[in-house]
C-alpha cells in the first residue's frame, strides 16, 4: 500500500472508533514501515491522533497487554505494579501457514469452553497468524488471597503454557489427519528432521503458542491495524466465522470496522482455567526440581567462576529486566549451596551496578521472602522464553548444549573435572613399576 491508501484508510471514521476503543487505558505504539517503532510511552485518545501519527509514517498501531492508569506515567519497572490496573491474556498462534494457524485456533477455543470460558475474541494477525485474547473482566480478583492485578506476567505465562501442553495431543492429531509431515514440514519451510524426532512429530515446530508475548510492556498488533507487509487488516472474526476464514478477507476494503475485541468479558469465568494452570505449573515445578535435586551431590557454594554465561551476565548489571534478573540470581545462588548472608551481601553489591538500581526495600522485602521458604527453588529453566532470553541475557557457550536449566550448568562441570581427576589418577597408578 502506498501512503494515501494508508491515510485513507486510517481516516475512516469506523476504523477510527474501533482503533480508539481498543486504545483505552493502554499503551500505544507506532510502527514505520522500516519495522522500527514510535517514541514510547504514548497514547491515542482522539481520531486525529491517529491521522497524525500516519502523517509522520507510521503503518501500524501496536497496544500493550496491561491496562494501565496513566499510560503515560509508566517509565522504569518500580512504576509498572503502581501503575497496572489490569491484564488481558494474548495467546499468539505463530505459523507459517494461515491453515495451519486456523487448525490450532479452533482447538485452542474448544480448550478454553471446556475450562468454562464463553466470552473469548479472535482475531487475524494480518500476517499469517492469530491471537486468541481472554479479556481481564473474565478473571478473578484475586487468586490464594493474592490480587491477579499484580500477578503479571507470570499467572499469564503459567496459563499460556498450560494450555499449550493441554491442547498438545488434540493438535498433533488434527494436523496428522489433514497432512503428511512432508508437507507440514515443506509448508513450514522446515526440514523434514526438525519436525520428526524419530517417530515423534513436534506440533509445535509447525505451529506455536509464543510465550514471549506474555511479558511486562510487550505490545501487540491492534485490532484493525494494518500489517506493514501484507497490506491486510488486523481482523477481528467470530468464532463461527474463522473455519471459513481466508486472508484476502482482510483486505482493508472488504468490511465494516467494529468496535468489541477483548470486550464483554463475564467476571471471573476463567477461575477454573486458573486454578488448573497453577496446579498444573506447581506440579511441574516440583517434579523438575526433584529431578535436579538429585543430581546435587555438593556440600560447599558452587563458586561464581563455573557460572553459565546468563549468569555472568547478569552480574555484570542490567537496566531492563532487573527485577527478573534478582528473581533468576537468588534462586540460582541459594540452589546452590550459597549461605543467605553471602547471598544478601552479593545482591546487594550487584544491584549497584544497574542503572538504575532497585529500590533497597524492594530488595530486602524480596530477599526475605526467599529466605523465608522452606526448601530452594529452581531458577527458571533455560528453555523458558520469558526469563534469560527475553531478558537478553541467555548467550550460550559449548557447555550450555542440553542444559536444561542454569543450576546444571555448573554441575556439569564439576563432573567433567572430576572426571579428569579421576583419569589423571588412573594414568597415573598405571604407571607404577
Amino acid at each position: 500500500m502506498d501512503y494515501k491508501e494508508i491515510l485513507a484508510y486510517y481516516s475512516r471514521e469506523d476504523v477510527q472508533a474501533a482503533i480508539l476503543a481498543a486504545a483505552k487505558d493502554r499503551e500505544v505504539a507506532g510502527v514505520f514501515r522500516n519495522g522500527s517503532f514510535g517514541t514510547r510511552p504514548n497514547i491515542l485518545i482522539y481520531p486525529n491522533d491517529i491521522v497524525a501519527m500516519v502523517r509522520k509514517g507510521v503503518v501500524e498501531f501496536h497496544c500493550s497487554l496491561e491496562r494501565w492508569s496513566n499510560p503515560m506515567a509508566i517509565k522504569t519497572e518500580e512504576s509498572y505494579d503502581k501503575l497496572r490496573i489490569g491484564w488481558d491474556i494474548i495467546l499468539d498462534i505463530d505459523c507459517e501457514d494461515t491453515e495451519h494457524g486456523k487448525i490450532a485456533s479452533m482447538i485452542l477455543l474448544q480448550v478454553l469452553k471446556k475450562h468454562g470460558l464463553s466470552t473469548v475474541s479472535v482475531k487475524f494477525t494480518g500476517g499469517t497468524g492469530f491471537h486468541i485474547g481472554i479479556p481481564w473482566e473474565s478473571i478473578p480478583e484475586s487468586i490464594d488471597y493474592k490480587k491477579s492485578v499484580s500477578m503479571f506476567p507470570d499467572l499469564a505465562r503459567q496459563i499460556g503454557l498450560y494450555i499449550k501442553d493441554f491442547m498438545r495431543a488434540e493438535l498433533e492429531k488434527k494436523l496428522l489427519k489433514k497432512y503428511m509431515p512432508a508437507q507440514l514440514a515443506e509448508q513450514a519451510g522446515k526440514p523434514l528432521g526438525q519436525i520428526l524426532k524419530g517417530e515423534n512429530f513436534d506440533p509445535f515446530q509447525i505451529v506455536d503458542i509464543d510465550p514471549v508475548l506474555i511479558s511486562p510492556r510487550h505490545l501487540f498488533r491492534m485490532p484493525y491495524s494494518l500489517h506493514r507487509t501484507t497490506g491486510l487488516m488486523s481482523m477481528p472474526l467470530s468464532e463461527e466465522s474463522l473455519e471459513d476464514f481466508r486472508r484476502e478477507k482482510a483486505k482493508p476494503g472488504n468490511i465494516k470496522a467494529f468496535a468489541g475485541y477483548l470486550k464483554h468479558g463475564k467476571p471471573g469465568e476463567a477461575g477454573f482455567l486458573i486454578s488448573e494452570s497453577v496446579e498444573w505449573w506447581a506440579k511441574k515445578q516440583r517434579e523438575e526440581t526433584k529431578k535436579i535435586a538429585r543430581k546435587i551431590t555438593i556440600q560447599n557454594a558452587v563458586p561464581l567462576d563455573l557460572a553459565p554465561p546468563c549468569i555472568k551476565r547478569i552480574l555484570e548489571g542490567l537496566s531492563d529486566g532487573r527485577k527478573r534478573a534478582m528473581f533468576i540470581l537468588i534462586n540460582y545462588l541459594s540452589s546452590l549451596k550459597w549461605k543467605w548472608e553471602n547471598i544478601e551481601s552479593l545482591v546487594a553489591k550487584w544491584n549497584q551496578k544497574n542503572k538504575p538500581p532497585l529500590h533497597m526495600n524492594y530488595l530486602r522485602t524480596h530477599l526475605r521472602w526467599h529466605m523465608a521458604r522452606t526448601e530452594s527453588k529452581l531458577p527458571p529453566n533455560c528453555e523458558n522464553q520469558a526469563w534469560m532470553k527475553a531478558v537478553g541475557i541467555c548467550k550460550p557457550d559449548a557447555t550450555c548444549k542440553g542444559i536444561k536449566n542454569p543450576v546444571n550448568y555448573p554441575l556439569r562441570k564439576l563432573d567433567a573435572a572430576r572426571g579428569k581427576s579421576t583419569k589423571r589418577r588412573k594414568g597415573t597408578g598405571s604407571m607404577k613399576r
